[in-house]
């Protein structure tokens, strides 16, 4: 039973989600950007019955998120949903600067989310979005832990040795998963690295078995735009006054072109 102190979010993952082979248990990591350059980083894990039963029956006595709290993370849960118990962790950044390590703080000792980087451009009715970077996943579950969790757990960093893991994971490899999704203002330009999930919500979005033995390194960049549609509108209501000024103009010579005839012919 882990019951030290969690440092880190990639530990806290590793107690809520790793260690539960052999059930079903997910970790989501959601990017939501504002137009501004803020926004939001939410981790989701995600453990069905036999999963909570694996941490010992009571996630919220077990899985210990003060640490959380003091470094600026929303802490929602553990609470039952239906037949999930499901932990929320939201952690907010002010501008585009700040997202890169807000994803430091979940990717662990080697680096899940490998610099990730957002920058923007403005025009006077368009904004460009481009976010870049690099999910990196070894394979192993201790790519998500550290020594103190690790000595913690007799030696191994998820309490298993890899045979163990992989041999837990062999009859049902989507039991454990790490999935990324995306969501940047205005309409998706150009994906790679991930998949477009909603075209209507213009959401870009990737899974990851893990624990498998099978590294991945999957290059990320999603651009994006967003058009100003108060800045068009001004352009429109600014062309019509200048097409009503012209008229204007053109019907007050022709009144006076009619005043000067009317004048000669008395």
């Amino acid at each position: 039973m882990l019951t030290p102190p969690l440092r880190r979010l990639s530990v806290l993952i590793v107690a809520a989600v790793m260690i539960c082979v052999g059930c079903k248990a997910t970790a989501a990591v959601s990017i939501e950007v504002a137009p501004d350059g803020s926004g939001t980083v939410t981790v989701t894990a995600t453990l069905d019955d036999d999963a909570v039963a694996q941490l010992g029956g009571d996630p919220a006595s077990v899985i210990k998120t003060d640490d959380l709290k003091a470094a600026g993370w929303k802490v929602t849960g553990p609470a039952k949903q239906g037949p999930r118990t499901v932990l929320v962790l939201a952690k907010a950044f002010r501008s585009k600067a700040g997202l890169g390590p807000i994803l430091d703080e979940i990717g662990g000792a080697d680096g899940v989310f490998a610099d990730w980087k957002l920058s923007s451009s403005n025009s006077f009715t368009v904004s460009s979005y481009e976010l870049t970077g690099k999910v990196h996943v070894t394979g192993s579950l201790d790519q998500f832990s550290d020594s103190e969790v690790a000595a913690a757990l007799d030696g191994n960093a998820t309490g298993r040795t890899p045979d163990e893991i992989a041999a837990a994971l062999r009859t049902d490899p989507g039991a454990l998963t790490l999935s990324v999704d995306v969501t940047l203002p205005g309409e998706l330009d150009d994906v790679s690295g991930l998949a477009v999930k909603d075209p209507g919500a213009d959401v870009a979005a990737g899974t990851y078995p893990l624990g498998t033995g099978e590294a991945k390194d999957v290059a990320v960049k999603i651009t994006s735009s967003a058009t100003d549609r108060s800045a068009v509108l001004w352009i429109i209501v600014g062309l019509g006054l200048v097409i009503v000024a012209v008229l204007l103009v053109v019907a007050g010579l022709r009144r006076a072109r009619a005043q000067r005839r009317r004048a000669q012919r008395t």
